[in-house]
């Protein structure tokens, strides 16, 4: 009988951006990248495993939420410090991305294959009465458990594709965490499994061993013992104790470094390459009409940098509304960009001002009202004649205070109780 071939599962993680997400979406959906190797007429095979089918915008908006939101932390923080420079600065600077400088990108996309030849490979006895399922169904089970084993709730998505050559599953990870200040930001390194790639490949051996499948070369491994054994033949060859003590044996040879490369074929890594290339210009394409707008705003940078230091300028010394510009006309692009991006920080500002304000009414009514009392009680040994001037006095009080916290939004109709002269 003979010996059936073994297959190594495989797997991949490349790093994302957020801007990604939109090629990624329109390759999922055949509309955009190399198209050439897919079998359109399976593509209605393919099945989402993980994940609603508004997954991507409802991520895009979470980052956005996490940005915003930081900002308006931070200007608090620094407001509370009465850092007015500094204010001065992060406005005109504006919020920032959600996760450290990266040129791999925050977010992972993971892949999970074995080779087409495992799919189709047929058992002396039949997969199906082994496992109950078949190939691909019980590949796609234990992809799912280990998915969501690793990485949780930030498995933000997950698919399953059968139009191309080998069947695969392609997720994307949202590794969400919290700073020690209390940042909401992307922290891949959080997850065992991005931290270290050759620990995620020993773990997905593992995982899949029970469908006959095993955890690929360890070619990582192998590089690092040709390089530790390359470097102890050097080093006893310049070793000039070694020399004096007349070891005159010719010395180990050198072993061949096994050259690093991609966990994915050259034909699969060029696509990948067409693709996203595709993605980015069919993103670049839908931007025309913003691009043409910027090259405008452009020619106009020193006025709106004007209007948006204006802005900065009046938010950093205390105002929690948004200055209008005095011609409309004025209102340019980096202005309204302004405004748009303070607003959301300046809403949590303006709540804090006026419930400030409404704790300060308060108590100078309570103060008023004090006041009140020890005048009603001076006028009582006044002649009748003083007695009628203070009453008439503090009537027209009475209705400038209880005109004032309507003004501020309050709901009390009478906040000072002031009482007539007895």
């Amino acid at each position: 009988m003979p010996t059936r071939q073994t297959h190594p599962i495989v797997l991949r993680m490349a790093g994302m951006f957020p801007k990604d997400l939109g090629g990624y979406e329109g390759h999922r959906h055949r509309k955009g990248g190399d198209l050439g190797h897919v079998d359109r007429e399976r593509s209605k095979l393919n099945r989402p495993l993980i994940g609603k089918k508004d997954w991507a915008a409802t991520a895009l908006a979470e980052i956005d939420d996490m940005r915003t939101g930081n900002f308006a932390s931070e200007l608090e923080k620094l407001r509370k410090r009465r850092r007015t420079a500094e204010i001065r600065k992060r406005i005109v600077e504006g919020p920032r991305d959600p996760w450290r400088a990266t040129r791999h990108g925050p977010l992972r996309e993971v892949i999970l294959t074995a080779n087409k030849a495992w799919f189709e490979e047929i058992d002396s006895e039949s997969f199906h009465d082994v496992f109950g399922d078949t190939r691909q169904k019980r590949f796609q089970t234990l992809a799912v458990s280990w998915l969501t084993e690793q990485f949780g709730d930030d498995v933000i998505h997950a698919r399953a594709d059968l139009d191309e050559e080998a069947y695969h599953i392609h997720a994307v990870i949202l590794p969400r965490g919290e700073t020690k200040d209390g940042r909401r930001m992307l922290q891949p390194s959080k997850h065992a499994m991005i931290r270290d790639y050759e620990a995620a490949q020993d773990s997905v051996g593992a995982w899949f061993s029970e469908i006959g499948l095993h955890r690929g070369e360890r070619r990582a491994e192998a590089i690092r013992a040709a390089i530790k054994h390359n470097r102890g033949i050097r080093e006893r060859v310049t070793d000039p104790e070694a020399k004096d003590a007349g070891e005159d044996a010719a010395p180990a040879a050198k072993v061949k470094v096994p050259e690093r490369r991609e966990h994915v074929s050259p034909r699969d890594w060029r696509r990948a390459q067409e693709e996203r290339l595709a993605a980015r210009q069919q993103e670049l394409a839908t931007r025309e009409d913003d691009v043409s707008q910027r090259e405008t705003d452009v020619r106009s940078r020193e006025a709106d940098a004007d209007a948006v230091l204006d802005i900065a300028r009046k938010v950093a010394s205390g105002a929690t509304i948004l200055p209008e510009a005095e011609d409309p006309a004025a209102d340019g692009p980096r202005r309204r960009l302004a405004k748009s991006l303070f607003s959301k920080a300046l809403e949590a500002l303006r709540i804090r001002a006026k419930r400030e304000a409404r704790e300060e009414l308060t108590q100078a009514f309570d103060e008023i009202r004090k006041a009140d009392d020890a005048i009603i009680e001076v006028a009582q040994s006044l002649p009748e004649k003083a007695r009628g001037a203070i009453a008439e006095a503090r009537k027209s009080l009475a209705r400038a205070l209880v005109r004032l916290p309507k003004q501020l939004g309050q709901d009390r109709s009478d906040p000072t109780d002031l009482r007539s002269d007895e």
